[in-house]
């Protein structure tokens, strides 16, 4: 049923261009569909057994084949009234095994209306946890470090940080500070079906648009964000308490060059947690303890031809729980490279290597020793042009080269 649903879609796009082209195509919404399909053999050397049902922190080793977050979108964006633009945008990615989303997970399912100066969205979509993207296999490789966690979650899905049901607005002063104020429901995984709003937070952040990447100013992007989670208060039963995270973030042009591109960024995270936890015993008490996180990465970018010909990348992160008895620290080390052997196909190769201190470790496992190598291919096609890229459908998502 399925493969018959994918080819009714695709029919329905060449008929809609072709329409479009005898009948004025000004008419038509403009139409996007974009996917990116990452394949990885994975080779895992772990120590310890967490308590966390994670499929991937078993004990001993294990080579497995793995596609997650490979993703497929469709959206359409459409002329409004008065200098206004929509958007609508319907994507599906496929979760890590053994999560219980099910063998596919509705990443994108949201409208959009904006203007040069203002952009609205509603709907599931990507959230305000993260202000970086790291040049990282997937969004979700050093999450511990780069992501404020989401607490109502049980720690097995990764998209539980990523993803919710959002309501943001962004006003852009002068095409480069991007001002936010948003709100979520995220998804809990006590109560499944409550939809209320328990996320509120804003964000500031200067971006250097990309047509200008390659003038010499230093600073790429800063930002600041804060996300704020309604939850119980374990310490007044019956009364709700605000958990806060701040995450500021940098990046910059070190040796901003078309052919030999230099950049390093930096993120940091403090949860100011709730007072009175001082032990792990729970993925809760994790989320929700105060903690301090550092993640940082340097990288190479070959370009030849105006195109991007290799990149290489180091990173490495450190997260400490200041307030847990007996200490709780962890740290990521990572290393990769991509090599693009054909138009918007790479060659990947990545290892990672992290560890959990302390009351850490019987939650989550002492150490992973983790050596992927892999192939990507990503593809967008848009159906009667008609805008910029500011909103491309795969910005959406996780991008390691840009």
């Amino acid at each position: 049923m399925k493969k018959y649903q994918l080819t009714i879609v695709f029919l329905g796009l060449i008929f809609m261009q072709g329409y479009g082209q005898g009948r004025g195509e000004d008419l038509l919404p403009e139409i996007e569909i974009g996917f990116k399909t990452i394949t990885t053999g994975n080779y895992y050397s772990n120590k310890g057994i967490p308590s966390l049902n994670i499929p991937v922190l078993n004990e001993g080793e294990r080579t497995i084949s793995d596609f997650s977050d490979s993703y497929f979108m469709i959206g359409a964006r459409q002329k409004l009234y008065k200098g206004w633009r929509g958007q609508m945008v319907l994507g599906f990615s496929f979760p890590d095994a053994n999560t219980g989303l099910g063998q596919v997970f509705y990443n994108q399912i949201m409208a959009r209306v904006e203007n040069k100066k203002n952009i609205i969205t509603i709907g599931r979509t990507t959230t305000q946890t993260t202000l970086g993207s790291f040049t990282t296999f997937r969004d979700d490789d050093v999450m511990q470090f780069n992501y404020i966690l989401n607490p109502f979650s049980s720690g097995i899905n990764t998209e539980d940080n990523q993803y919710a049901n959002v309501l943001e607005y962004t006003h852009i002063f002068k095409d480069r500070l991007y001002v936010t104020l948003h709100g979520e429901n995220y998804q809990s995984f006590s109560n499944p079906n409550d939809y209320s709003l328990n996320g509120i937070g804003g964000s500031i952040v200067y971006r250097v648009p990309e047509s200008q990447v390659w003038k010499r100013e230093i600073i790429k992007e800063i930002g600041v964000s804060s996300v704020n989670f309604d939850i119980e208060n374990p310490n007044s039963p019956g009364s709700n308490t605000y958990l806060s995270n701040l995450a500021s973030y940098v990046a910059l042009n070190i040796h901003p060059d078309p052919v030999h591109f230099v950049d390093f960024k930096v993120l940091n995270i403090t949860n100011f947690g709730i007072d009175g936890i001082s032990d792990i015993t729970s993925y809760d008490d994790y989320t929700r303890s105060k903690s301090q996180s550092f993640f940082g990465m340097v990288r190479y970018l070959n370009r030849k031809l105006e195109r991007p010909n290799y990149q290489i990348s180091l990173g490495g992160g450190y997260k400490s729980l200041p307030e847990i008895n007996g200490g709780a620290n962890q740290y990521v080390l990572i290393s990769n490279m991509f090599y693009r052997i054909g138009n918007n196909f790479d060659l990947l190769v990545q290892y990672r290597y992290h560890e959990n201190r302390g009351e850490l470790t019987p939650l989550l496992g002492k150490s992973q020793h983790r050596f992927q190598v892999g192939l990507s291919f990503s593809f967008n096609k848009i159906f009667n042009n008609q805008f910029d890229d500011r909103n491309s459908i795969l910005n959406l998502e996780h991008g390691y080269i840009k």
